[in-house]
């Protein structure tokens, strides 16, 4: 396998890498856990199994887009920038990496000035929703649900229609939800749940995660979860049980599994509610017809599944309009879509370069 571009998104968790070939062909998909709250250790650790999985030459060309820089490892977004960007020009040297500066478009990774920081920075949604209008020249709005975030992006014949652009503007705008099926601490999802004919204040501790409520579902793809559960324990039915158990104040063998499954898809309610109305609040916005599609992606796709029905809108994957891989891969694009976008877009500025 010749590895010619390879994307990079650098998240707070996970570190994420699609491998182009020398015809831009997608080669491979790989995501690696990578918790930069401690440290960046963690990255340089990624990063090294990286290079070997894929057998990355020294002529191996780079693509850089992140979000990283908001762990709390880090002073300021800035300074992550500045760090992940300098760890990533210490691992492949100079000349052969672009960063995804947004609105800027890319940038020399060499180059780069204190001032792009905030363009780099969080950014990588951008990537995702360029490459997808690119595929989609009709209205629609793309949801990508992942670990530990969603994004909802309207899209209007070709061009990405959002209107914030920071974190925080998209925080405000519901374009920025920081929900996912993965990480997200299930005690922010619901404050009472209603068991056993009663409604129970839920305790606000990190006990279980919503990897734990769709393991009980039966909708988790377990190579999501990559990073430790909640409690540390076991990745199992029956552990998802014990973490959910205790946000009751009870424990597993206090009932049976089918009052933990329910109390799963309860939880699964209030995070489909969530992601909902910020659905409805992008489709108020008067840009998009009531028929428009929602394009799915991310890890938790099979919730914007559920919304795009519930609502009697299409529904669209978004690995259907994308590059297929070259050979079976256990990730699909959509999984890892900012990484497979900073490869794509950036794939003849760097092969021509």
């Amino acid at each position: 396998m010749h590895v010619e571009v390879i994307g990079w998104d650098i998240g707070g968790a996970h570190l994420k890498a699609v491998a182009l070939s020398e015809t831009g062909a997608i080669l491979d998909i790989r995501q690696y856990p990578c918790p930069l709250w401690l440290g960046l250790d963690r990255l340089e650790s990624a990063l090294s199994e990286a290079v070997s999985d894929f057998g990355i030459a020294p002529s191996c060309r780079h693509a850089v887009t992140m979000t990283g820089e908001l762990a709390d490892y880090f002073e300021d977004r800035a300074a992550g920038v500045k760090a992940l960007i300098s760890a990533m020009l210490r691992r492949f040297g100079a000349g052969r990496i672009l960063v995804f500066a947004g609105r800027a478009g890319f940038l020399r990774a060499d180059g780069m000035e204190p001032a792009h920081a905030l363009d780099v920075a969080s950014a990588n949604w951008l990537a995702s929703a360029s490459l997808v209008a690119r595929r989609l020249p009709r209205p629609a709005l793309l949801v990508d649900i992942g670990s530990t975030t969603t994004d909802l992006i309207v899209l209007v014949n070709g061009e990405v229609r959002s209107r914030g652009y920071t974190d925080y503007d998209r925080l405000r705008y519901d374009e920025l939800i920081y929900t996912g099926v993965v990480r997200t601490s299930a005690m922010t999802l619901a404050d009472k749940l209603p068991f056993e004919g009663e409604w129970v204040n839920l305790m606000a501790e990190h006990f279980a995660t919503t990897a734990d409520i769709y393991r009980l579902t039966g909708e988790l793809v377990e190579h999501t979860d990559q990073l430790p559960a909640a409690d540390g324990g076991e990745k199992s039915i029956a552990g998802s049980e014990r973490r959910l158990a205790r946000l009751l104040g009870r424990d597993r063998h206090d009932a049976g599994p089918d009052q933990w499954r329910q109390l799963a898809l309860c939880l699964r309610e209030r995070q489909l509610s969530r992601i909902g109305r910020a659905v409805e609040r992008q489709f108020s916005r008067n840009l998009l017809p009531a028929d428009s599609p929602l394009v799915g992606a991310g890890a938790g796709c099979f919730l914007a599944r559920v919304i795009a029905a519930r609502s009697n809108r299409p529904y669209l994957d978004a690995r259907d309009l994308l590059p297929r891989p070259a050979t079976a891969t256990t990730l699909s694009v959509s999984d890892c879509l900012p990484a497979a976008a900073v490869a794509c877009l950036s794939f003849p500025l760097l092969t021509h370069a």
